[in-house]
């Protein structure tokens, strides 16, 4: 299991959750690795509610020595990595902000790295068994609390604004985020928010974007799509489309799932006719998907 999973337990994963991931991962037929760098119709976030006044560089302060001695390269709440440069999170923000408020895909992506970075700080810590992993964790939850001095929760949220503009643009890495992040960037329990209006759109554009993603070849992105029909949290459950996925997934990680392993997941809830659909439509699927590769 990836080193990083300790920590981004704790940090939680939208409302998606670790479970999806974990989930999805599996139905790929792999570890729980988080994807490398690159979460339909437009998101709507009102334009001028994304954009909190951002302090200029060099304006936050925090705690002598915490930011002397920060390491360059952090992890977002997606797991994907971000060189900071050896910048606060405030400075690193004040040289990309104006671009993604002009509509700079790049950069609004990076914004929205960076303000997720100071999101999954608000997330609550997990039951550490392990005193000594508790200990490490709440040391590296102070670094980057320092690292987010001067933010707002504000600017914390606007992230989700960033972030549907970079997944709009067709970045495979933010379409699967607007998927982990949830509707309001928070985990909530979609059985109870059936006709949230919020919910629903979310909902349709997240399936929309992994399948975009997907198609651009995602093995993780085809994989939370298997998972994704085998909850029927955010469409109706499809065991048939869910087996279908998971071995698109297998195809561009070049580990190929064997029919035993097919019929151990799947068999019990389909019908001969339904398993053997499944295999035609999975192999469709993944063709479509990777286009290039056997």
């Amino acid at each position: 299991m990836n080193a990083r999973l300790p920590l981004l337990i704790c940090l939680g994963l939208g409302a998606a959750g670790l479970g999806i991931w974990l989930a999805g991962a599996i139905a790929a037929g792999g570890d729980a690795t988080p994807p490398a760098p690159a979460r339909p119709a437009a998101a709507t976030v009102a334009g001028p509610r994304w954009f909190s006044s951002v302090p200029a560089p060099g304006t936050a302060n925090p705690g002598p020595g915490m930011l002397a001695d920060r390491k360059t390269t952090v992890y977002g709440r997606n797991g994907r990595i971000i060189d900071l440069g050896g910048l606060s999170i405030v400075q690193y923000i004040g040289k990309r902000i104006a671009a993604a408020r002009s509509g700079d895909t790049k950069a609004a992506y990076d914004v929205y790295q960076a303000e997720s970075v100071c999101a999954a700080n608000d997330d609550p810590e997990a039951d550490y068994h392990d005193p000594a992993e508790l200990a490490a964790f709440q040391r590296e939850r102070k670094e980057l609390a320092a690292l987010c001095a001067g933010m707002s929760p504000a600017q914390v949220q606007e992230r989700l604004g960033f972030l549907n503009l970079a997944a709009r643009s067709g970045n495979k890495a933010a379409q699967i985020d607007v998927y982990m992040e949830g509707p309001y960037g928070r985990k909530v329990d979609l059985t109870q928010n059936t006709d949230d209006p919020i919910v629903k759109q979310w909902k349709d554009e997240a399936l929309a974007y992994l399948k975009q993603a997907g198609d651009q070849c995602d093995h993780f992105a085809l994989a939370l799509l298997s998972t994704v029909y085998d909850a029927g949290q955010i469409t109706a459950r499809d065991v048939r489309t869910s087996m279908a996925y998971s071995i698109a997934a297998a195809i561009p990680r070049k580990k190929p799932v064997t029919q035993e392993q097919l019929r151990d997941r799947f068999g019990e809830e389909l019908s001969g006719d339904d398993f053997s659909g499944a295999l035609a439509l999975g192999e469709l699927l993944g063709k479509q998907a990777c286009p290039a590769r056997p």
